[in-house]
């Protein structure tokens, strides 16, 4: 994981510096959220979910702890939403996707509970997109891609 010089294309001084693979990024305001297979970064302990300090490359104090890798990532004002492989995050029980606080990195009420991995995620106005491995999200059949409200 790294910041480039948008001019240069060198790299910078910002280095969360993961302990494994980051396959998800996502930035909201002043904190770039990382999701992948790391169990540390940004000099902490984070399992596999994080949120950087976009300045100094340092983990903020949210700490979803996800079970297993997250794939995707996608941030809509307050509402961080993840998809990956694991089956419990933010606290709660919640297969392969979740929608967590932005703040408190706690899982809301929003649960899907994809039947496989959520590789990949968008949010456009009020609809949130998933993509993935999934035969059935949502309580619905649903070949590998899916809508919802939040």
């Amino acid at each position: 994981l790294a910041a480039l010089d948008a001019g240069t294309g060198a790299a910078t001084a910002w280095n969360p510096n993961a302990s494994s693979g980051v396959f998800a990024l996502a930035v909201s305001g002043t904190t770039v959220y990382a999701g992948g297979n790391f169990t540390t970064i940004g000099g902490q302990f984070r399992d596999y979910l994080a949120a950087l300090d976009a300045t100094t490359g340092a983990a903020t104090a949210w700490n979803p702890d996800a079970s297993s890798t997250v794939w995707a990532l996608a941030v809509s004002g307050a509402t961080v939403y993840a998809g990956g492989a694991f089956t419990s995050i933010g606290g709660q029980t919640r297969n392969r996707i979740a929608a967590l606080d932005a703040t408190t990195g706690a899982a809301t009420a929003w649960d899907p509970d994809a039947s496989s991995s959520v590789r990949t995620l968008a949010v456009s106005g009020t609809t949130v997109y998933a993509g993935g491995d999934f035969t059935s999200i949502g309580g619905q059949i649903r070949s590998n891609l899916a809508a919802f409200e939040p």
